[in-house]
């Protein structure tokens, strides 16, 4: 059995952002620019937890093999072979460059990808309903189209318990729906 030492290469505050302390305050700080209802439902709904681990995911994938993001610390070999950074960047010593190995990561994308949406929100902005309550409508659709909230939770602990959607589940299932006057059960299934 082969084994290689390792050693860190610094934090993420000392190689990618010095006004952080790690991925998971920079995704904190990206979310606390929005309303404080969204950032209560991104928390309450578990999609906080999903971008922080998307984000510290798509860290790991952009690094080479043997070099790991642990915490806020970056780990990998004490020794790397000469060749072990071929097609990464690397700095004028020879040494990975880290910063340049994440900066092309779209912490913007991994939001909007672990995006929620209330019953509310899918009727009013979604289905265009004007009606006093948009949220009978959207709970109608979303069962129609068989598409199952991802969380049930209350924001501020107070109120109403709202079903929570995977905004991009809902925005599929409605781009799948036949439009209106459409025959389904005329369409060919061969």
């Amino acid at each position: 059995m082969s084994y290689t030492t390792t050693t860190s290469y610094g934090t993420w505050c000392n190689l990618v952002n010095q006004y952080s302390t790690s991925p998971d305050s920079d995704v904190l700080d990206y979310i606390n620019g929005g309303d404080n209802d969204w950032q209560q439902l991104l928390e309450a709904s578990g999609a906080l937890d999903a971008i922080k681990s998307d984000y510290r995911d798509a860290i790991q994938a952009a690094l080479p093999a043997g070099v790991s993001l642990c915490g806020d610390e970056f780990i990998g070999p004490a020794h790397p072979d000469d060749d072990e950074w071929d097609g990464y960047p690397v700095d004028d010593l020879g040494s990975i460059d880290i910063a340049a190995c994440v900066e092309d990561i779209d912490l913007q994308e991994i939001v909007e990808r672990n995006e929620v949406i209330t019953l509310e929100e899918i009727g009013r902005f979604k289905l265009g309903s004007k009606a006093q309550n948009p949220s009978s409508a959207a709970s109608q659709a979303m069962r129609r189209l068989g598409v199952k909230p991802i969380a049930r939770c209350q924001i501020d602990g107070e109120g109403q318990v709202i079903a929570v959607f995977s905004q991009a589940e809902v925005d599929k299932a409605l781009a799948s729906r036949p439009g209106r006057g459409k025959r389904t059960d005329l369409l060919d299934t061969k």
